[in-house]
């Protein structure tokens, strides 16, 4: 009569991780796993965001994944599953929550390039800004603007010795 369980979770084959070995192996029952549906995930996840266009906006966030993962190099560091997605797609809701006059569909444009660009290499930007850009055609998002931190980041460098661009 069992009292307690022991519960293994294998990744076979992903980064950083090591195999265990065979008899330890034998001593578990497998249970086999499916990959997610991501688009399904990503509508309910913007959904319950506050989201009303969240099965149009999830479509283009899977194929923006999917088209990253297929055309930009391959990185170590990137990472386009679900654990990846999932926080997009919350920022997108707190930034939604927090301009509630943006459009959605701008919301999430502008939250895939500022939560995505700061992990890839140089060249894969411009790459990526093409993806964004075919996905969301006719769609103009200022970069946002720190204008007080760059204006005293500028200052302390200056009185450093250093010379300083706008650029």
């Amino acid at each position: 009569f069992a009292t307690s369980g022991f519960f293994i979770t294998m990744n076979p084959g992903y980064a950083g991780r090591t195999e265990l070995p065979d008899n330890l192996k034998a001593l578990f029952r497998p249970v086999t796993m499916i990959v997610p549906d991501l688009l399904k995930i990503a509508e309910n996840m913007l959904f319950s965001e506050g989201f009303n266009e969240s099965k149009k906006l999830a479509k283009k966030m899977v194929v923006l994944y999917k088209l990253s993962k297929e055309q930009l190099s391959k990185q170590f560091h990137y990472d386009f599953g679900l654990r990846s997605m999932k926080t997009v797609l919350v920022m997108a809701g707190g930034l939604k929550r927090r301009f509630k006059e943006l459009p959605e569909d701008l919301v999430l444009m502008r939250i895939l390039r500022d939560a995505n660009i700061p992990k890839y290499v140089f060249e894969d930007v411009p790459l990526f800004l093409g993806l964004i850009n075919d996905l969301f055609p006719r769609m103009k998002c200022p970069k946002v603007g720190h204008e007080v931190l760059s204006r005293e980041i500028g200052a302390d460098l200056c009185n450093k010795g250093y010379k300083c661009s706008n650029d």
